[in-house]
């Protein structure tokens, strides 16, 4: 299990180290942006520096997490070139909003989508990210790295289908997704077993957490929630991907962490990871009157 650094706005990077390193967590999926914690720039000078930083501490650097625009040809190439020099397998780059993704006004909290606007009609859009998409294929090939695009709220590729749709043609050893079910859950879902059946070739990495939509005099919003407590059947979304195969990295994404102290923030992060490996290793009973599972794969959970 992982941790994602964009959960620790309020620590810089070696803070970030050492709390995913307190809280029990194998790695980290490390935020590439100018703001916070390595910049596009900083890795290019300092690559090698920042990659012995994160071993030192006993963690593996499974992704790089970038908000790269796919389109951006030349920050994309320095992005791949940076994780081939640090050997980092993954890296993410961003999708375009969808519309004005109205979804976000609906946010009970101050959420930012990773993603660009783009002015071209849909149609033209979904071809033009095709065409990327395949450059980007044969980038990441040669590069030996594989490049994730993330299930995300607001953005072109927020279900199941849509996700489908722009990668069916590419080689899930270059192009693979994060599936993020929370994430998922702001904007509906179409069927968990029947939608990571359809993927399940290109499944790379997922997100945990767990989101609430919640009803007021003043409408519908939704808010990022406790593993217990949010929409998220995480026990029985745990059996559905292993039972399509996956075998992968999870990482922790939930941005409720408390910024108020290193201390306050370990202890939050290993919550959740106690919380996820127990429901990992817990035997559930999915006969409920809503689905079934076989013994032996109950087993395994």
């Amino acid at each position: 299990m992982n941790l994602c650094t964009s959960t620790l706005p309020g620590f810089d990077f070696r803070q970030s180290l050492g709390i995913a390193a307190a809280s029990g967590c194998s790695g980290i999926e490390l935020r590439v942006a100018d703001s916070y914690h390595q910049s596009l720039g900083e890795l290019t000078v300092n690559g090698s520096r920042v990659a012995r930083a994160v071993a030192d501490r006993g963690l593996k650097l499974a992704v790089l997490n970038s908000y790269i625009p796919i389109e951006d040809e030349t920050a994309v190439d320095a992005l791949i070139e940076a994780a081939q020099r640090m050997q980092v397998p993954q890296v993410r780059v961003v999708l375009p909003r969808a519309a004005r993704a109205a979804v976000a006004s609906q946010a009970n909290i101050s959420e930012a989508i990773p993603s660009y606007q783009s002015h071209l009609a849909p149609h033209e859009l979904i071809n033009a990210l095709k065409l990327s998409l395949l450059r980007l294929e044969q980038k990441a090939g040669n590069a030996g790295i594989r490049v994730l695009l993330e299930l995300h709220w607001g953005t072109v590729m927020s279900s199941f289908s849509s996700a489908f749709m722009l990668v069916r043609e590419l080689d899930p050893r270059y192009v693979g997704i994060t599936f993020d079910p929370a994430n998922m859950m702001v904007e509906g879902k179409e069927d968990w077993e029947y939608g990571l059946s359809l993927i399940r070739d290109y499944i790379a990495n997922v997100h945990v957490k767990n989101v609430s939509w919640k009803v007021s005099d003043e409408g519908w919003t939704w808010e990022w929630s406790a593993m217990q407590q949010g929409m998220l059947d995480w026990p029985y979304l745990i059996f559905l991907i292993r039972k399509s195969g996956y075998t992968g990295d999870c990482s922790i994404e939930d941005f409720r962490v408390p910024c108020d102290s290193v201390d306050s923030a370990i202890r939050h992060v290993r919550d959740i990871r106690v919380v996820y490996e127990g429901m990992c290793k817990r035997n559930k009973l999915f006969d409920a009157g809503r689905y079934t599972a076989p013994a032996e794969m109950l087993a395994t959970i």
